[in-house]
């Protein structure tokens, strides 16, 4: 099997960490290593001492299970009741790394690797509503069993009549016809056919947005990016991995022989009544053709009551993106929800005496009344070449999936000082950065300061479960710019509702910056970006550090997250 990052290590609580020394297994001095090591890094006493050689897993699981009178158990070659295991959520096992292993009379046997962990002791209780008898076992261990555990299953959610293929992939097949059938029987097979609608529907279900089909040395790897991170689901075996592509393929009308480049297609299937777009992309790897799954549900489209505006910003963002002409630019890095923010804009303003057309690439989501163009470089459709010919069809609102070149930014801009309004999106940080990178790009300094209209840069948090959502000692956090007040903090202590990892959904943090004469003048005399946030802060302009502390405060997401994504030091 491939080596794995452990689910947890043997906890080792503050009181016994003097009795190792007594008891002959770890020098003082060894000891006190380890200490400066976990006030550096702040990871586990115990697995620092694992780590440095200072003691084995198995000597101190031994020694923990004898001071807290906790027997301990080695699962290897143990028999376990896989149908205990199964019957609790794959999350909860995890985040708590315990495994409930056998029954024994009226109690139910679990091993855990931090048996002190109240909260996983009463996830148990609350799950299986019975006397829980608790075993010390190593985190490699449990590990292992949870693997076999949660190995590729049937699932009855997952037949055909609840996933059915509506319209397939428009991409070429370049196979022979011989070629393509007999690769065609080999992915047709109910238990493949079964086994993909399988991993659909249940992304679907999890609300994830991506699924990954990964080829491994040993197996393949299944990952959902639910929320924003990837999430690992199965480990199936490395023979599934050609059908289970296959078959992909084949929704998608790839090319199911070719596995030396990469390929894009799309299906659309219904999922128990519902539509479902899927993206498919292919990438050949040193162990075979990963896939890439973008689900695009048409139903996912927020309006910009979604987005997790406060009322303030909701207001200055309708007033920005309604206006009759000019440029509105929503700015960060992939995966900050820029495309989801133009699509909100886009149902905020659409109605029948606007012509709207977007300009993508790829379409993502239909809009209902909305002309929507795909680039497509192969026949010469790129951003610029669609732009020119969109302004010959008497457009009221473009958007542009993106502005990537010189070329296309030129005409953007003259767009909009001709009467359009265009909505966009740029690849930078902050609200300043936009404006440097337009200038970058060859944009005259006066023309972009009479055509831009606001700037918004953001980034996507993940928002606290409202089921488990409970206040918490407000943390020590890092958070510098600017020095951090917090009132209030909170976290999700994890329920089923969120997976028990405490949130549930998404919201976004944002600096929206509107252009006033003071900011058009700065940009006519091509000041630095350092000097026009220093303008936008005085004119009341928050920074997304700010607005992720107020959002903090209201207990809509937490410190990690808005860390996690201002790559705060």
């Amino acid at each position: 099997m491939a080596n794995k990052r452990p689910l947890g290590s043997v906890d080792l609580p503050g009181r016994l960490a003097e009795k190792l020394v007594q008891d002959g297994l770890i020098s003082q001095d060894q000891l006190t290593v380890a200490r400066v090591s976990e006030e550096n890094l702040g990871e586990n006493l115990g697995n620092i001492l694992i780590k440095k050689g200072f003691i084995t897993e198995r000597q101190l699981l031994e020694f923990v299970g004898k001071h807290l009178r906790v027997p301990t158990i080695s699962l290897k070659n143990k028999h376990i009741d896989w149908d205990l295991v199964r019957a609790l959520p794959e999350q909860l096992v995890k985040k708590h790394c315990f495994l409930p292993f056998e029954r024994h009379g009226s109690k139910i046997r679990v091993a855990m690797s931090n048996p002190l962990d109240v909260f996983a002791g009463d996830d148990l209780k609350a799950n299986f509503k019975e006397e829980i008898e608790v075993f010390l076992a190593t985190p490699a261990e449990i590990q292992e069993q949870l693997e076999q555990a949660y190995k590729l299953q049937t699932r009855q959610n997952g037949k055909g009549a609840e996933v059915r293929v509506e319209n397939l992939g428009t991409g070429e097949t370049l196979l022979e016809e011989s070629a393509f059938k007999k690769i065609q029987e080999i992915a047709s097979g109910p238990k493949v056919i079964q086994a993909v609608n399988g991993l659909i529907l249940q992304a679907w279900q999890e609300q994830a947005s991506d699924i990954h089909v990964e080829p491994t040395s040993d197996g393949t790897r299944i990952r959902y990016r639910i929320d924003g991170l990837l999430e690992e689901k199965q480990m199936l075996s490395k023979e599934m991995h050609l059908p289970l592509v296959s078959r992909i393929k084949i929704l998608a009308r790839l090319d199911i022989a070719e596995h030396r480049v990469p390929q894009d297609g799309r299906v659309r299937l219904q999922l128990i009544g519902r539509s479902l777009d899927i993206r498919v992309a292919t990438c050949p790897t040193q162990y075979g053709e990963k896939i890439v799954l973008r689900l695009l549900a048409k139903e996912a489209i927020k309006g910009i009551e979604g987005l997790g505006f406060k009322e303030q910003d909701r207001k200055i963002f309708s007033d920005l993106i309604g206006k009759p002409h000019g440029i509105f630019l929503a700015t960060g890095p992939t995966g900050s929800g820029k495309s989801t923010t133009l699509y909100a804009a886009l149902t905020r303003i659409n109605s029948v005496d606007r012509n709207i057309v977007t300009i993508e690439d790829p379409i993502e989501s239909e809009v209902e009344g909305v002309s929507q163009i795909a680039v497509n470089p192969k026949v010469g459709l790129t951003f610029a070449t669609i732009l020119r010919s969109v302004l010959r069809q008497d457009p009221d609102v473009i958007m542009l999936g993106e502005i990537r070149d010189a070329e296309t930014a030129e005409i953007a801009v003259r767009a909009a000082i001709t009467g359009h309004m265009v909505l966009s999106t740029l690849h930078t940080n902050t609200a300043a950065g936009a404006i440097s990178r337009l200038m970058d790009l060859g944009v005259e300094p006066f023309l972009l300061a009479s055509a831009l209209q606001g700037v918004m840069a953001q980034r996507l948090v993940r928002r606290i479960c409202d089921t488990c959502k409970q206040e918490i000692q407000i943390p020590d956090t890092k958070i510098t710019r600017p020095p951090a007040v917090l009132e209030k903090a909170y976290r999700g202590r994890g329920c089923e509702a969120c997976r028990f990892t405490g949130y549930r959904g998404r919201l976004g943090i944002f600096e929206l910056a509107p252009i006033t004469e003071s900011i058009r003048r700065l940009i006519s005399e091509k000041a630095p970006d350092h000097q026009i946030e220093k303008a936008l802060r005085d004119l009341g302009v928050r920074s997304m550090v700010e607005d992720g502390l107020e959002k903090i405060a209201k207990g809509w997401t937490t410190v990690e997250e808005v860390l996690r994504v201002t790559e705060e030091e």
